[in-house]
């Protein structure tokens, strides 16, 4: 019989059933050695990842009851994973889409034939764990919604992909074996809120595991710091929850600081640690951190605590009281395997190449990470903009007042992301900017998200693309002198950035740079389009970035290319697909390939330029001198060593190796050059390179590069007059030197031929042309192409 289940995948007031109330993300130890190690480390922690036993449907009204114990499971589906990517199963398909939505939009409806994935896998749970402890079982992310149950007992119910989800199932595990059973449904009212521009895939794509809490215990974390205005000092407090009265001891390690103290907490309360004299701060360049631990009852939790102070003077934003600029890059979840599953490694990967290539911001679009990605930036020094997991691009951007954010039917499915994003990630010191989502217009339900931001945390910078983009649309409107309802001082009162996409240099230049009244922060949330034979011009935006305090940078679109592997060899020798390649409809073709990474993360092009123009340094030449200006706001150059070469028609004649340039943050250093004079083309070809390793790159590894022409003197070969020979016939000239011959048509006024030692070079005339084949950035442009009949 078929398994009638609630409809609380149709309801926008049932958005989660039995879970707990968003926390801060730690995983508690029992003893001081496993501390630092991965949270597999700690015996209270046991990872339910693996193969399981799955049974796909394709439509959620033909499941039976999840409760039966004599379903036929035919097959296996690695946890994490997207079961569409388990190409040729009969799984869906992969689809990849930029804004359509993949069902009629009818919100909050879905389709009746919504496909369904049934998963069921059996579990030990040995006496020491359930011993005194409450039994937490947790999903880091399934797409889109699902129904939990345990030994044959519904537990409940949670819908938004890409943040926790966690159960006290105490009352529902025993001693033994145990078997768990979870329907995941590919869409839920909740995906009306998910219209991404990516493959879309569903499943358990994020890990689970259960995780033994004590009965009366901490629940939530939330560490702050009050930074004195001249970086003297900082106040540590500490925010906890408990679910009972309970004695906690911290202590706080670090640099010249050793605090402990003990509190006993009833509920929430606000303790104070204590005060860090001359605080080592926490930055992209130099991210120290403080170490904080916890003790109550018997576990131990160790939260890395990085301090630093995010603000804005003027309309410039501040990190430690410096003009930082943010040098970004946006990544999707993107594994062509895997799918949205992107394992420990593979994270951190992404990180280290963003790192070894100069960036030092990462905005997740559109969505929050695994956990784990924010643990990874703040220790090796990222920037993080953490992105609420939604976008209802499909409604169109530009529709006012937009129907999901402009309604408070919705409110409470808006809020709930912001909320379990914030509460989940507020403990990282590399997030210095909450966004309130991606591309869903504007309205209230924004408003009330920013609210939350600045009500819950404003030690952070709050990031509302949709609203800049109303505002500047309605700037549009009264400058061209056309009535508007809207006043646009209201559509900017609740944002502390400018944020923009793609705006040309001209518009930047007009609009901001000559505009004197202009008042808030500028960020090019997407710029530059790294698509076809992109990126291209990034100097030219950073020309303008490093010379406007208030233009605080931008993050490239995108990362990686998203596709999916395909063909016998997918691990080995992959065969990458678009959109509509696995014949799904709605799609958006080759638009998913868009990275500076290719799917299996080799370099495009475009990266390597984008490392050249985010480099901590600059280079300048006049005069015999070579000038190298930091960049950095906060760590010298002292890691850092340059060598040079002197090359003459592409043959090197001199070479220079120097030492650690230790520059001061934002001073310069000239370093005399042997000017001598040589003949012909002559180059300086100038490397900085790493003197110490990294995790992303060993010693000598080359993080920038420059060239500077201090000679373009050619050699030139005379022919004479006496050596050149013009024959008129009555359709062409012929022009001989040597044994050489061209003839220009009279008529055609092409070069007709072309010949040497009577071998003819070319077959056809030669002929100019105003056209070639558009690629996907000549979009806009192509319009103007076939306006003049270029083609």
């Amino acid at each position: 019989m078929p398994f009638t289940i609630p409809n609380y995948h149709k309801d926008l007031n049932k958005l989660h059933v039995g879970c707990e109330k968003p926390h801060a993300y730690f995983i508690p130890h029992s003893d001081d050695n496993t501390l630092a190690l991965p949270r597999e480390e700690s015996k209270y922690f046991k990872s339910l990842c693996g193969a399981w036993d799955f049974k796909f449907y394709s439509s959620v009204n033909d499941v039976p009851d999840p409760r039966c114990t004599e379903i036929a499971f035919c097959d296996k589906l690695d946890v994490p994973s997207n079961w569409q990517y388990s190409i040729g199963r009969g799984y869906d398909v992969p689809q990849y889409t930029n804004h359509l939505y993949p069902f009629p939009m009818d919100p909050p409806h879905v389709p009746e034939n919504n496909p369904a994935g049934l998963y069921r896998r059996s579990f030990t749970v040995e006496r020491d764990m359930m011993l005194g402890k409450d039994l937490m079982l947790t999903f880091e992310g399934v797409d889109s919604c699902f129904y939990l149950f345990v030994n044959g007992k519904f537990i409940g119910y949670s819908q938004v992909s890409h943040a926790t989800s966690e159960f006290n199932v105490s009352s529902y595990v025993r001693e033994g074996k145990n078997e768990l059973t979870v329907l995941v449904l590919k869409w839920c009212d909740g995906s009306y809120l998910e219209d991404q521009d990516m493959f879309r895939a569903s499943g358990i794509f994020r890990e689970v595991y259960l995780l033994a809490r004590d009965r009366i215990r901490i629940n939530d974390i939330f560490v702050k710091e009050s930074i004195a205005p001249d970086f003297s000092s900082a106040e540590i407090s500490l925010e906890l929850s408990t679910n009972k009265p309970l004695e906690v001891s911290y202590s706080l390690e670090g640099e010249g600081v050793s605090i402990s103290g003990k509190a006993t907490v009833s509920g929430t309360e606000t303790i104070s640690v204590g005060t860090v004299g001359a605080p080592h701060l926490w930055s992209d360049e130099d991210p120290y951190l403080y170490t904080l631990i916890l003790r109550a009852g018997t576990e131990i939790i160790r939260v890395p605590v990085g301090v630093r102070k995010i603000e804005i003077i003027g309309r410039v934003i501040y990190i430690n009281g410096k003009k930082v600029k943010a040098k970004g890059v946006n990544r999707h979840d993107s594994h062509p395997v895997l799918g949205h599953a992107t394992p420990y490694d593979h994270i951190r990967r992404d990180v280290i190449i963003c790192k070894a290539h100069n960036c030092n911001m990462i905005r997740t679009s559109h969505y929050p990470n695994d956990p784990r990605f924010y643990e990874i930036c703040d220790e090796i020094g990222m920037y993080v903009i953490d992105e609420a997991d939604i976008e209802c691009h499909g409604f169109g951007v530009y529709t006012y007042p937009m129907p999901l954010t402009d309604d408070e039917k919705w409110s409470h499915a808006y809020l709930d992301r912001v909320e379990r994003m914030l509460e989940r990630d507020k403990n990282h010191a590399s997030i210095i900017i909450w966004s309130v989502g991606n591309e869903s217009g504007a309205g209230i339900n924004h408003k009330k998200s920013v609210d939350y931001f600045k009500g819950r945390d404003p030690s952070r910078l709050v990031h509302v693309e949709d609203e800049s983009r109303r505002a500047f649309n309605i700037d549009d409107t009264i400058a061209a002198g056309k009535p508007t309802e809207q006043d646009p001082v209201y559509w900017r009162s609740y944002t502390d950035i400018e944020s923009r996409m793609y705006a040309s240099i001209d518009d930047i230049k007009t609009r901001y740079i000559n505009n004197k009244s202009w008042h808030l922060p500028l960020l090019l949330c997407e710029y530059s389009h790294a698509m076809g034979n992109g990126p291209g011009d990034l100097a030219a935006y950073w020309k303008l970035i490093y010379e406007n305090d208030f233009f605080f940078g931008g993050c490239i679109w995108e990362l990686l290319d998203h596709s999916v592997a395909t063909g016998e060899r997918r691990y080995a020798d992959p065969k990458y697909i678009y959109g509509g390649d696995s014949g799904e409809y709605p799609h958006s073709e080759n638009f998913c390939v868009d990275g500076l990474l290719y799917p299996d993360r080799r370099t495009h092009t475009g990266m390597l330029e984008a490392k050249e123009v985010y480099k901590p340094y600059l280079a300048e030449y006049k005069d015999g001198y070579l000038k190298i200006t930091s960049r950095r706001n906060f760590k010298d150059m002292s890691d850092l060593s340059l060598c040079y070469t002197v090359e003459v028609n592409g043959k090197a004649v001199k070479s220079v190796a120097l030492g650690a340039l230790g520059i001061a943050p934002g001073k310069s250093k000239k370093i005399k050059i042997d000017n001598a004079e040589y003949s012909g083309i002559v180059t300086l070809n100038v490397s900085v390179r790493q003197n110490v390793a990294t995790e992303w790159g060993a010693i000598g590894y080359e993080i920038g590069a420059d060239q500077f022409i201090l000679s373009d003197e050619r050699i030139r070969t005379s022919l004479g007059r006496a050596s050149l020979y013009l024959t008129e016939t009555s359709h062409a000239y012929e022009v001989s030197f040597g044994e050489c011959c061209v003839t220009v048509g009279k008529h055609s006024g092409l070069i007709e031929t072309l010949s040497d030692n009577g071998k003819d070079i070319i077959c056809a005339p030669v002929s100019p042309i105003a056209w070639r084949a558009p690629t996907d950035n000549d979009r806009k442009i192509k319009l103007k192409w076939y306006e003049y009949a270029f083609d």
